[in-house]
Order: structure tokens, then C-alpha cells, then sequence
């Protein structure tokens, strides 16, 4: 027989006073299964008799002690994983082993088909305002990009009110590029919703707290601020809050990426994904209406909020030190910074597709980003100011072998190296550092065109640099047979000092 004071005593201190099982299990002097089932018992003080009716069976006292426990079991096992809930076999061994049940299994099996019934979540219809929601989802396909079969991450946005799409495709799910599909999002729509719906995912929440209270990442907060939105999060394995965008993404696969495309370049893939969704628009209908989503569209694009003067700048940042040789490193990568750099602490921005240094507000270095693992990504005129001093590391510099330098430089180096030794590495140094003014392209192209006439000296690549940017006039030009094959072994006949002396007593004689 259930005790009303004693019931109505727990329920004060747990609610009203704050105090937990333990601590009114010690207030009380009862056990604490005592008060954990009374706090789980869901119905109104009037039923808590010694009888209960459970639709059209009345239970003895044996069953009627358990209903508490098993539709708190059952409540809970709504948030998790479906292939981990409570089986009616495995009620009746816990009731068994925990609470010294002595009923029959079946009779447990049928109380626990007609809880799981009675405990179905109802789904409400509901009515979404033009601009003010919209929901995000990830998801994963596969593509054939430049050749190889890659598995490729799909950046989900769908409008609540109009059911207006976006969906970008990146390499990763990382921060940056999270943060990169709103603002890529944002500018496709023209304008930002009110309020945005959100798993629980690790790009924008650090901690969850009680209810829908989360401890948001500051980036997150930061783009928020950016473009004036509001996140919502979903509950804990709760998908279904968000349904508009979970089956975007399952839409998304089967439509848009069936046959599997075969593509050179995101890029490609993201123009193919967007003029799928703009042609999807023309033929999907707005649930519960008999208006395309182009339609609606139309009228909600008016009511957003208008974008910022700038966009949202997109990246991790992350404090790094600039080491001995003049790397920083992200990841598992090193990417290397100018040379009077090096034991500087520098600020390194991880965008999508590419990493900045930044020394005082200054960008000091940019690169391409690399997906690869352990890779050394160096760029030559990070390290020239260096070599100009050290000329013979010019040959084993690791700069020198990166994939953005012709073999045709390399082998112009070695050639100079062969005529001139040291002094022919350093001159070639000086002509590579000539490139802040002119553009590698330019030297490059000069350096084909000696290499053609032979010139294989500071002097006369600098003449050639002159004339190829019209800094000098260009003068007559010698026939073949008078042009030196090489002017470094060109020689002027030595002066006959005897002559002179001639000339000198010629002169006193008369």
C-alpha cells in the first residue's frame, strides 16, 4: 500500500527543495529504491492505489509493485540505441535479480506490449514561419574524384518554411569546414533565417547540460554573432526533431549522387550539387500545400535578415612557433614561412582548402592545404635569403625539389654550378631573388632563353630580365658568326706596354 504522505513528502523534497535520491533516502530512513520508485511513478496522486487498472486488467500487488520500474525502463530506452533496449526477457531477469519479482515471464511479455503502446511518441504537424528556422545535417557519399573512389562529406541546409535546399560537398567534417558551409550558405541564400536546428555535434557544442542547454564552441557563438542566428539543439539521439534534413541527406544520395559522379575537382561537384537543388525546387511540392518550393521560396527569400558587410572569416586558429627550419606545423604536416621568421610566434588560420600565417596582422605565408600525412610543403623563396649566404645548399635544398620547380631550373643550377662552382650557385640565387619584383614566370621564362643562348652568368640573365620587362631599350643585333657561343670565355687581347713606351720616346725625340 502505497503511503500518500510519504509519497507526497519525497516528491516536495526532490522538486521543491532540490534534494536528491540519496539525500531523502537518508532524510526519510527509507531505501533508496523506495524513493527512486515513487519519484519514477508518472501517474496522478488518485491512482496510486492499492489497485491499479491498466486498460481493461486489474493487477494484484505482486505486478502492481513492478509497473513503476518497467515503464521507467521502457521511457528510457527511447533515447538509445535500438538495438540495446530492454527485450521482455531481459525485464523479467532484471525484475528477477533486483527486485525479488516472483511472477511468470509471459505475464511480464504482455505488460510490456501494452506499455510500449501506451508509451509511442505522438508526432505534431507543425507550421513553420517564412525565415525563421532553418536545420543542418551532415552526411557522407561516395564520388570518383580525379580518378579515385573517395568518400566525400555533404554539407545539408534545408529551409523549414519553404523546404529551400543547400548542400555542399568537403573532404572532412572538421571546424573549418563547418563553419565554411554557412558562409557559403548564407551568400547562396542572400540572407539568414532566425534560428538554426542542430545535432549535438562536436563543431558547436563542448559540453550539454540539463534540457536543451548546451556550452556552445566559441567559433560557433562567434559565427552566430556574425550573422545574427540563433542555434537550437536537438535532444540527446533525437534525430526525428529534426526531420526535414535528415531525409535531405538520404534525398540528396539517391538523386543527386546515383549514377556516382565522376569528377576532377570539388568544385565540379559542388556546381553539379547546386544546380541539382535548383532543379529539384521546380518539381518538389511544400507538404501540405500545392506550391513548389520555388514558389515559396520566392516570397521567404524577402523576409531573411541581410547579410553582413563581410563574410565570416572561416577558419581554426591556432598559435604556433616557427622552428629551426622555418616550419610551422598543422597536423601531421610541416609548411614552411620566410626565414627571418624562425623562433617567432606566429598565428596559423586552418581554412577548407588552404592555411595562413599571420605575423602582426600581416599574411606572411599561404599554402595549399595538404591532405596527405607527414609531408614537408616548402616554397623556394622562403629559404633565398638564407642560401645567398650558404649558395652550395642550393643543391641538396629540399625546396628545390618541390613539385611547383621545373627540372629545367634545377638542371640550369647545376649548369652554373659546373662553369662557376660556389660563385655560380650564388649568382643563381641572386637571379631566383629577383623574382619579388618580376613573378617566378618571368624567370623562368628567362632562364629557358638562356639556357637556349648559352648564358650561364649573373650579368647576362640580368641583361636578358631587362629586356624581356622593356627596361632597356634592345640594341642591334650581331650575325651569328660574331655572337660568343658563352661571353664567361670571352677575352680582350692584353695591352703591348711596349708600345706605348714607344710611343712615349717618339714623342720626347721630336
Amino acid at each position: 500500500m502505497i503511503n500518500m504522505a510519504q509519497f507526497h513528502r519525497i516528491k516536495w523534497l526532490h522538486e521543491r527543495e532540490g534534494l536528491s535520491e540519496r539525500q531523502i533516502a537518508t532524510e526519510l530512513g527509507v531505501s533508496r529504491n523506495t524513493v527512486h520508485k515513487y519519484l519514477a511513478a508518472e501517474e496522478s496522486l488518485t491512482t496510486l492505489t492499492r489497485q491499479k487498472s491498466y486498460g481493461n486488467r486489474t493487477y494484484s500487488d505482486e505486478v502492481q509493485r513492478i509497473l513503476p520500474v518497467i515503464d521507467e525502463w521502457l521511457k528510457n530506452d527511447q533515447s538509445v540505441w535500438k538495438k540495446q533496449k530492454h527485450t521482455a526477457v531481459r525485464i523479467h531477469a532484471r525484475l528477477v535479480n533486483e527486485y525479488g519479482f516472483i511472477g511468470s515471464a509471459s505475464n511480464i511479455r504482455a505488460i510490456v506490449a501494452r506499455r510500449k503502446k501506451k508509451l509511442k511518441e505522438v508526432f505534431i504537424p507543425l507550421q513553420f514561419q517564412l525565415g525563421h528556422q532553418f536545420q543542418f545535417d551532415w552526411g557522407e557519399a561516395d564520388v570518383t574524384l580525379q580518378g579515385q573512389a573517395r568518400r566525400i562529406y555533404l554539407f545539408c541546409i534545408q529551409l523549414s518554411a519553404s523546404r529551400k535546399r543547400f548542400v555542399r560537398a568537403y573532404l572532412h567534417e572538421r571546424q573549418e569546414a563547418f563553419l565554411d558551409g554557412f558562409v557559403q550558405a548564407f551568400n547562396y541564400l542572400g540572407g539568414v533565417p532566425a534560428e538554426g536546428l542542430f545535432d549535438n555535434l562536436k563543431s558547436a557544442v563542448i559540453k550539454i547540460l540539463e534540457g536543451r542547454d548546451r556550452v556552445e564552441q566559441e567559433t560557433f557563438q562567434a559565427l552566430q554573432a556574425h550573422y545574427l542566428f540563433k542555434a537550437e539543439f536537438c535532444n540527446v539521439r533525437s534525430g526525428n526533431e529534426k526531420g526535414q534534413v535528415e531525409g535531405l541527406v538520404g534525398y540528396t544520395r539517391r538523386n543527386a549522387l546515383v549514377p556516382i559522379p565522376d569528377v576532377q575537382s570539388l568544385d565540379a561537384l559542388n556546381e553539379h550539387l547546386i544546380t541539382w537543388c535548383e532543379q529539384s525546387e521546380q518539381l518538389d511540392t511544400v507538404p501540405h500545400t500545392d506550391e513548389k518550393v520555388a514558389e515559396v521560396w520566392l516570397r521567404e527569400k524577402e523576409v531573411l535578415h541581410p547579410l553582413p558587410p563581410q563574410a565570416f572569416e572561416a577558419c581554426r586558429l591556432r598559435s604556433v612557433t616557427v622552428n629551426k627550419t622555418s616550419t610551422v606545423a598543422f597536423e601531421t604536416n610541416q609548411y614552411s614561412v620566410p626565414s627571418q621568421y624562425v623562433g617567432r610566434r606566429v598565428w596559423l588560420k586552418a581554412f577548407v582548402d588552404h592555411l595562413s600565417v599571420v605575423d602582426q596582422n600581416e599574411v606572411i605565408a599561404t599554402h595549399a592545404r595538404c591532405d596527405e600525412r607527414d609531408q614537408l610543403i616548402l616554397v623556394l623563396d622562403h629559404y633565398l635569403d638564407v642560401l645567398l649566404r650558404k649558395p652550395r645548399a642550393i643543391r641538396d635544398a629540399a625546396a628545390m625539389y618541390g613539385a611547383n620547380i621545373p627540372e629545367e631550373i634545377r638542371e640550369f643550377q647545376r649548369e652554373m654550378r659546373r662553369r662557376h662552382g660556389a660563385d655560380g650557385d650564388r649568382a643563381f640565387v641572386r637571379f631566383l631573388l629577383l623574382h619579388r619584383e618580376v613573378g617566378m614566370d618571368t624567370i623562368q621564362s628567362v632562364l629557358s632563353t638562356a639556357a637556349t643562348t648559352g648564358v650561364y652568368h649573373f650579368e647576362g640573365l640580368h641583361d636578358l630580365l631587362l629586356r624581356r620587362t622593356g627596361q632597356v631599350a634592345p640594341m642591334g643585333t650581331l650575325s651569328a658568326d660574331r655572337v660568343p657561343v658563352d661571353l664567361s670565355t670571352y677575352r680582350v687581347q692584353k695591352a703591348d706596354v711596349g708600345r706605348f713606351n714607344a710611343l712615349m720616346d717618339g714623342g720626347s725625340g721630336r
